[in-house]
């Protein structure tokens, strides 16, 4: 018997979270098609302010994954913004592989938010206009339009989370 595929996390994140477009009910819908299987609270991977958390695991012969879904805040000097959260973690990854297909994808580069890989842009009806830096300031503008996504990569140990996320201030 071969040995299944590895977790496509760029691929799982699109069809999943992307297209979910920040409705946590269609997240676990489309996770249920994809063959994730809800898991209690406790094996969610903890966020740092965040909130209605669900999520969904699948595991085979290559690897682990996990869909996560939630809500995070971010104080930002007087604003509060609101981050609608969906992430996809496997282990083991392939960091540098990752690394490259999504900034080839992107095709734009990536700026530091909070020590962390985050691509910014918002989404106009002309397409994506990214940030070439996330300041406080501009980040809390961006989240006013409405318009701003984020795809975040994490790397911790031999995993990796990419977060695509939907901020605002409301």
């Amino acid at each position: 018997m071969a040995t299944p595929e590895p977790t496509d996390l760029i691929a799982t994140l699109n069809t999943i979270c992307v297209r979910a477009r920040g409705d946590r009910a269609q997240v676990a819908a489309l996770a249920a098609d994809a063959g994730f299987s809800p898991v209690p609270e406790s094996m969610t991977p903890r966020l740092r302010n965040a909130s209605e958390r669900a999520g969904f695991m699948r595991t085979n012969a290559t690897d682990i994954s996990i869909v996560m879904t939630g809500q995070m805040t971010r104080r930002v000097g007087r604003d509060t913004v609101i981050l609608d959260f969906c992430g996809v973690s496997a282990r083991p990854t392939d960091h540098r592989a990752l690394d490259r297909r999504l900034r080839d994808l992107m095709d734009f580069d990536a700026v530091n938010a909070g020590g962390f890989d985050a691509y910014a842009w918002l989404q106009t009806s002309e397409g994506r206009a990214p940030s070439r830096s996330l300041s406080d300031d501009q980040f809390v503008a961006m989240a006013r339009t409405g318009q701003m996504r984020l795809v975040v990569l994490d790397r911790s140990g031999r995993g990796s989370t990419l977060m695509y996320m939907l901020p605002r201030v409301d």
